[in-house]
């Protein structure tokens, strides 16, 4: 049997499981947690850290060896920041991959930003900070806000919009207690709408199927923390920013050394034009690849991960938009405490255009204060014929569910009697 190797078993990766067994694969999922959702659709499992790519390889090399009789035809992984990962038992086994430099500095924001800068890549003003005088001194340089951020940091987490008013020592502290390495940068506060791409680089060009307005509208609820409240398609860009924004992301990955693969851009449409905060080598999570995307435009990027990552051949016209649909995603954000009921969830499926829900939390358990995405709660994404449509659907849906939490401080009921 072939094999596809699917690096990460979370939830959102569970697609990947699906359409590998449908075109034919023996799909087996690395993970550290045993229990990880998709092991339960896999073929076969392997215990390994995601975020360690010698244990992986090691982990796999020994599986092959326990099974003679398959060959490992490719290697993937989506919603998973772990491009060494992927980029090392790629290179091992010879198969298509972006490489391990490339997958190097997609995993250091600082060493992608130095690039962009090295190949005129619009970016914005960035520095190394090894003392709050740094931060300070940026600031005085750039004027504020200014954002902190570990330079090994992932889904939001650690990144933190400072402006006169912040206690640094705090952020200081608090940004750096989310970074592995010990590392921290700082950049200045690029104004102006953000943007998710998602593409694809084919022999050297850029191929984007899908671009979302990205929603910051509760920027002001969660400072000094950036949390994104989902996004929606398609995004409000005229054909010629839709260009720029594809040649910048292109320009991007070639600067990084990426001309076969997934590039998922986060994008600043900022006075002087789009600007590249960062590039994300694999597929995008919060269920973009995997459903928005398709109901969007009826482009399967992860189907066409798989097919490139195993040697298939991807050509422009399969990344070219079949359908025009508005898509929204939105996510809950209960305040923090012991959640006592959730009320409301019937509700959803008599709400015209909701395709897909899920709350992540139980009555039960604890609701934590929001600091990075992966502390919202759940999320609806909604279908329209339009954006409009779409959004106001998401936001029905949102509105339906309502959360019954023990907020901390709250007073106790005496009991009876």
């Amino acid at each position: 049997m072939k094999i596809l190797l699917i690096i990460g078993a979370g939830i959102e990766q569970g697609r990947a499981y699906e359409l590998g067994t449908e075109m034919g694969y023996r799909v087996v999922g690395t993970d550290m947690n045993p229990q990880a959702p998709a092991f339960e659709i896999a073929d076969d499992t392997i215990q390994a850290s995601t975020r360690d790519p010698e244990e992986t390889l090691s982990a796999v090399i020994t599986y092959l060896q326990n099974h003679p009789q398959d060959t490992l035809a490719g290697v993937i992984t989506l919603a998973n920041d772990v491009p060494v990962t992927v980029a090392t038992v790629a290179e091992h086994f010879q198969l298509p991959s972006i490489g391990i430099p490339a997958a190097r500095i997609a995993s250091d924001k600082l060493l992608m930003k130095k690039v962009f800068q090295e190949n005129n890549v619009r970016t914005p003003s960035f520095r190394h900070v090894t003392c709050i005088e740094d931060v300070q001194a940026a600031a005085r340089d750039w004027h504020w806000p200014v954002v902190l951020k570990p330079i090994d940091g992932r889904g939001a987490r650690g990144v933190l919009l400072l402006d006169e008013t912040i206690d640094l020592p705090w952020a200081w502290q608090e940004s750096m207690s989310f970074s592995t390495v010990g590392k921290l940068m700082v950049e200045n506060f690029e104004t102006g709408p953000q943007i998710s791409s998602e593409s694809m680089m084919v022999d050297g060009k850029c191929y984007s199927a899908a671009f979302a307005d990205r929603n910051y509208q509760r920027l002001d609820q969660f400072r000094p923390y950036i949390i994104e409240d989902g996004g929606t398609q398609p995004a409000q860009l005229t054909a010629h920013q839709r260009w720029a924004i594809n040649d910048l992301v292109e320009k991007a990955a070639l600067a990084m050394g990426i001309t076969n693969g997934i590039v998922k851009g986060d994008i600043v449409m900022g006075p002087q034009g789009p600007c590249v905060i960062e590039i994300a080598a694999r597929l995008s999570g919060g269920y973009f690849a995997t459903d928005q995307i398709p109901l969007a435009t009826g482009v399967d990027l992860v189907k066409l991960a798989i097919i490139l990552a195993t040697g298939g051949m991807v050509t422009p016209e399969m990344l070219k938009p079949t359908v025009d649909y508005g898509v929204a995603i939105r996510y809950f954000f209960p305040p923090e405490g012991t959640i006592k009921s959730i009320q409301g969830i019937e509700k959803l499926a008599d709400i015209c255009g909701v395709r897909k829900s899920l709350i992540y939390r139980k009555i039960g358990e604890y609701q934590p204060m929001v600091k990075a995405h992966p502390d919202r709660a759940g999320f609806v994404i909604a279908m329209g014929a339009g954006r409009e449509e779409a959004q106001a659907r998401v936001e029905k849906a949102i509105a339906a569910i309502e959360f019954d939490v023990d907020e901390p401080g709250d007073p106790v009921a005496p009991e009876e009697g």
